[in-house]
């Protein structure tokens, strides 16, 4: 697939993701699991985000890129994971 189509696949999902305010969430589907995306406030009044399973597992955003986010997160042992996010292969759920 052509980056020009990628883009134009994820641009409705991404716009949702940037128009998200302190609080708000909007719900994805990725490889037949459920993910809530969800921003919060930085301290530099900024926005920022996080990526949630039903359960307690969740994974910050690092980038938010045309196609794809950029995740992260620390274990207890300090130890980084990375996971790049493929936007072009979620589908966003319409709020109940």
């Amino acid at each position: 697939m052509k980056y020009s189509v990628k883009v134009k696949k994820a641009s409705t999902l991404l716009k949702a993701i940037n128009g998200l305010s302190d609080g708000e969430s909007v719900s994805i589907v990725y490889k037949g699991d459920t993910y809530a995306i969800r921003a919060y406030k930085d301290f530099k009044d900024g926005i920022t985000y996080s990526v949630w399973d039903k359960g307690f597992r969740g994974m910050n955003v690092s980038k938010v890129g045309k196609t794809s986010l950029a995740l992260y997160s620390y274990d207890m042992m300090s130890q980084r994971t990375t996971y790049r996010l493929d936007l072009t292969q979620c589908t966003m759920l319409l709020p109940e």
